[in-house]
């Protein structure tokens, strides 16, 4: 059954708006920016919500927004900077790069209205009717005039309804999987302490004691041809980034170019970013998968064990992840400006690390690979609840969804 659709202009009510400066307001005002909403999470930040004196208003500081607007970011909007006021931030002033929608209450669902425009038709709509290259953006007129399918008030609370359940298990695997990071790092420092200020005594050697050597490869790449199948591929820099590795982040190499066998990447590789931007240079991650063609570019070094019967990679690999070690490492970096930084073997190699005993590094190994085999199980419920998620979102808008109670999302 298809649904009747209609501009979302025609049921929603219009906002005040006001010029903090000129106004007669003494105290501070809430200021919700573009950067104050999360994009992954479809959410209000409340912590990155400004609070800011009439006096400090930007000029986009106009629209009064009330609990449970729908906002609806207008630039990048292949970005879906898409959110719903909360409670705590009724009343606050809104950045006019959002388009604030408040339904009419009499004939659209707020909830209803706020899936509509985290959907995959509504998205595509508004890249569709985006202008500008470098910073496309939408009008507030281009989203009220774009069309929203709209079923009986009741029936839309119960998709609605529907959606909120099944968002609600999308997010507590995201929950799940931020408490399980936090985890680690926990364990990690409830076992060695900060392994800066070692607290727990433990001996610190330069990390030349553990590391023999640096491998890299080379950043060659071929030219971009899609009818071309590449026999082998080297990694971005971004395939560490994240610390994570990432097998996607790559690029082809020329079939002509032999690599040597040490720079394939392997199984249990402890990858490490030589070169970077301040934030991100020395970024490490761990391999742990076996993978075929993968090939290690210049900027990205194999850390070769000393004797690697008695070091856990794993210990390694999350004491480099240290954020109190990160920035260790960061200092060691040289470079004009802040768009690249390198590290040079030599001043890497004089990096003060904490090495307690292997025993201790294995006990802390094991933990972390159960941790980790958990976030995997938690990954793969993640992807198939975020497909279920969307092809409710699908149908519910096709006015395919089965609203008998006994089928709905539990």
């Amino acid at each position: 059954m298809s649904l009747m659709s209609f501009p979302i202009g025609e049921h929603v009510e219009k906002v005040k708006t006001w010029n903090p400066k000129s106004s007669d307001l003494q105290n501070w005002f809430k200021y919700i920016d573009l950067s104050s909403v999360d994009k992954n999470d479809k959410n209000v930040d409340v912590s990155a919500v400004l609070n800011l004196l009439p006096s400090e208003a930007p000029s986009r500081a106009r629209q009064l927004v009330q609990r449970d607007d729908v906002l609806v970011s207008t630039v990048r909007p292949n970005l879906n900077g898409v959110a719903m006021v909360p409670d705590e931030l009724d009343g606050a002033t809104a950045s006019t790069g959002y388009s604030v929608l408040r339904a009419n209450n009499k004939t659209l669902c707020p909830n209803y209205l706020k899936f509509w425009v985290q959907s995959a038709q509504f998205i595509s709509d508004m890249v569709r009717k985006a202008t500008g290259a470098n910073y496309p953006a939408v009008t507030d007129k281009v989203i009220k005039e774009s069309r929203i399918p709209l079923p009986p008030l009741e029936t839309q609370k119960q998709i609605a309804a529907v959606l909120e359940k099944a968002d609600q298990l999308r997010k507590d695997c995201q929950q799940m999987e931020q408490e399980l990071n936090n985890l680690a790092q926990s364990v990690f420092i409830d076992m060695f302490g900060d392994p800066v200020n070692n607290p727990k005594g433990w001996d610190k050697v330069p990390l030349s004691t553990i590391v023999s050597d640096y491998v890299g490869g080379k950043s060659l790449v071929a030219a971009d041809d899609d009818s071309t199948e590449y026999r082998n591929k080297v990694l971005k820099i971004s395939a560490v980034t994240s610390g994570e590795f990432k097998s996607q982040e790559v690029k082809p190499l020329p079939n002509d170019y032999e690599p040597p066998e040490e720079h394939f990447v392997r199984k249990n590789d402890l990858l490490f970013s030589r070169a970077n931007t301040t934030e991100l240079v020395g970024a490490t991650t761990m391999v742990f998968d076996e993978f075929s063609g993968l090939v290690l570019p210049d900027k990205l070094w194999r850390l070769v064990w000393v004797d690697e019967e008695n070091i856990s990679s794993v210990f390694v690999w999350q004491l480099l992840t240290n954020i109190g070690m990160r920035a260790e490492i960061s200092k060691l970096a040289s470079g004009s400006g802040g768009s690249m930084k390198n590290i040079s073997k030599g001043k890497l190699k004089t990096l003060e690390v904490i090495l307690p005993p292997k025993d201790v590094q294995e006990k802390y190994e094991e933990i972390y690979l159960k941790l980790r085999a958990e976030k995997l199980m938690n990954k793969s419920m993640k992807v198939l609840v975020s497909d279920g998620f969307s092809s409710l979102m699908q149908r519910a808008f096709k006015g395919e969804l089965n609203l008998n109670p006994a089928q709905q999302v539990a």
